[in-house]
């Protein structure tokens, strides 16, 4: 019997659902397709009607999530912004908001960055994920350069520098929150690391 396209797509979303559980409890390279099959109750032949390969499959999973890096605002809407500096710190906050209320991005951001050895045919997923971050930091950048022009900007930072130090102390919370097994209240702490970022990226005011 033909499936209908509503029964496609529920298989390829079941298939999805459990790419995501096994990757998670499995890591991705000791993950098979016939473990994903078996946990999806399709056949392989069924995950390869919608996905070439487990690269495939692996980057459709990514897609379904939203990604801090998505929580970024654009280069028009900075340069609308009174304060750029205000307008990217707000972002880094609502990022770690939504990482906090979000299981899904949860469960992505571990396979991502603690159960996925990024070799062999994964590879090309480290180098789509580094383009997406260079994305998020040339948008950062901009954000750190108007400010500047702006003279909002202290003497001790170049716009290369502050997001630099932003980044890596973003990802290295999140890292760390996720190995820790959301062991501190990432919000929280992640506000007080971003309120002192941004009030050393910030000039002192001009004497009256």
């Amino acid at each position: 019997m033909r499936r209908t396209k509503n029964e496609a797509m529920e298989t390829r979303s079941a298939i999805l659902d459990a790419a995501e559980l096994t990757f998670f409890e499995n890591g991705v390279s000791r993950t098979t397709l016939a473990m994903i099959a078996q946990a999806a109750s399709v056949t392989r032949g069924a995950i390869y009607f919608h996905f070439a390969n487990k690269n495939a499959l692996f980057e459709a999973m990514l897609e379904r999530g939203r990604l801090p890096q998505e929580c970024f605002v654009g280069l028009d809407e900075l340069m609308a912004a009174a304060d750029p500096l205000d307008r990217i710190r707000a972002n880094a906050i609502e990022a770690l908001e939504f990482i906090s209320l979000n299981t899904r991005t949860q469960k992505i951001l571990t396979i991502m960055l603690l159960r996925c050895e990024y070799v062999a045919e994964m590879e090309e997923m480290l180098v789509r994920m580094r383009d997406a971050d260079e994305e998020m930091l040339g948008t950062i950048r901009f954000a750190f350069q108007e400010a500047s022009r702006r003279g909002l900007m202290a003497e001790d930072w170049t716009p290369d520098s502050a997001t630099t130090t932003l980044h890596c102390g973003m990802a290295g919370l999140i890292n760390q929150w996720l190995r820790s097994g959301f062991g501190f209240d990432l919000v929280a702490v992640g506000r007080r690391m971003v309120d002192s970022l941004f009030d050393s990226f910030r000039a002192p005011p001009t004497p009256a």
